[in-house]
């Protein structure tokens, strides 16, 4: 019969490979996320309010502007005229 150490996420999570390959795709990601961002700059709070977050295991990229989801998805301007989103969210998947 197989035994499986219980910890085996853990210690697979911090095998030396596993984590520079989590640092690099979060950078291929991260350079996609800041590309679209950066090309849809009107006030840069977008652009600004992005963050790239880099912890031991696991990071993350994030937009906390609270319009993201309406620059993002796209939205219905004030005179009705539909807006374009601009798909950051999905240049990182």
């Amino acid at each position: 019969m197989a035994w499986v150490d219980p910890r085996i996420e853990s210690i697979v999570a911090h095998l030396p490979a596993v984590v520079n390959r989590v640092s690099l795709e979060l950078d291929e990601r991260a350079t996609r996320v800041e590309a679209v961002v950066v090309a849809h700059t009107k006030t840069g709070d977008l652009a600004s309010s992005l963050k790239v977050e880099r912890n031991r295991t696991d990071s993350t990229v994030s937009i906390a502007d609270p319009w993201v989801i309406a620059i993002n998805y796209g939205h219905r301007a004030v005179n009705g005229r539909w807006v374009e989103g601009i798909h950051a969210i999905e240049a990182a998947l």
